[in-house]
């Protein structure tokens, strides 16, 4: 899988623009996409905070034929509003 890169950081954006932002922003080369039909792909990343990345891929590879991805993802940010209840 590979990404086109942003322009800006994604940190400080709401839940809607990350979601709007990463539309499209990953892509897999066409060498690789006929050893994705059927497979069960494992995604980690070091730390979620919308979701937006790794439902993005998720899409990403089931569309090119992947049947189960799985995401494991070392921390996740709080959500705003869990963020004032721990503060």
């Amino acid at each position: 899988m590979k990404r086109y890169h942003h322009t800006q950081h994604q940190a400080n954006e709401n839940r809607t623009n990350r979601q709007i932002a990463i539309q499209d922003m990953f892509y897999i080369h066409p060498q690789y996409q006929g050893q994705l039909e059927s497979a069960s792909v494992i995604v980690f990343d070091d730390v979620m905070t919308s979701g937006a990345t790794l439902n993005e891929i998720a899409r990403i590879l089931k569309d090119n034929g992947v049947s189960r991805v799985i995401n494991w993802v070392l921390l996740r940010t709080l959500r705003p509003s869990q963020r004032s209840e721990h503060v």
